[in-house]
């Protein structure tokens, strides 16, 4: 797929986003910053998930995090996670789409650094979607593990998100997530959040 092509695709699927986060009730964000200032500017928390304590193949899935910042990742296949520097990161077994659930009904914000990996986890470019509520929102991922993408309610808790590659021509590639981060907002803020919005107007390893 050349850059043309996919820039054409990124910005019309970016088109059809604004009216899908309308009516879900959903901020869409690529920046960390605006992710964490306005999960602050309601008052939340973001807490903050690194994967550092995990490695290799989890046949069952694989659960984190405790009280507000609990999480559950499952994927056909299975979960592995390994190194993309020195860093540990999150990865699907199989090229298919990885789910992280939560169970607590204060997390009104998920995000974190989406990207790419191969099977030997290197990071390769490509577009990436990440579903959440309803609204799937698709962004063209470098060739680095910074690439952020967030979700923020308006209107209620946020149960899961999904994220899948696109596959290329070259061979599969595996949805990975580095440093999830999860806003966990008081309910109250649910009110003043819709107020921003108004404004405001993404078997493996032998």
């Amino acid at each position: 797929m050349s850059t043309s092509t996919a820039l054409k695709i990124t910005f019309a699927l970016s088109t059809l986003l604004v009216s899908s986060i309308a009516s879900s009730a959903l901020i869409v964000t690529n920046s960390s910053w605006t992710f964490a200032a306005i999960v602050a500017n309601q008052g939340g928390s973001v807490l903050n998930e690194s994967f550092d304590g995990y490695n290799g193949f989890y046949a069952s899935g694989l659960t984190g995090g405790s009280g507000d910042s609990a999480w559950s990742a499952t994927a056909v296949g299975g979960i592995y996670c390994g190194a993309v520097g020195t860093s540990q990161v999150l990865s699907t077994n199989n090229p298919v789409a990885l789910t992280i659930s939560f169970a607590s009904p204060n997390v009104f914000a998920v995000g974190g650094n989406f990207f790419n990996t191969d099977p030997s986890f290197t990071i390769v470019p490509g577009l990436i979607t990440i579903s959440a509520a309803g609204v799937s929102y698709v962004y063209a991922a470098d060739g680095s593990s910074t690439s952020f993408g967030g979700f923020i309610s308006t209107s209620g808790a946020i149960d899961w998100i999904k994220v899948e590659s696109i596959g290329q021509p070259t061979g599969p590639l595996y949805p990975t997530v580095d440093n999830l981060v999860v806003g966990v907002v008081p309910s109250p803020a649910v009110l003043a959040l819709g107020a921003l919005a108004g404004a405001f107007g993404r078997r493996r390893r032998n």
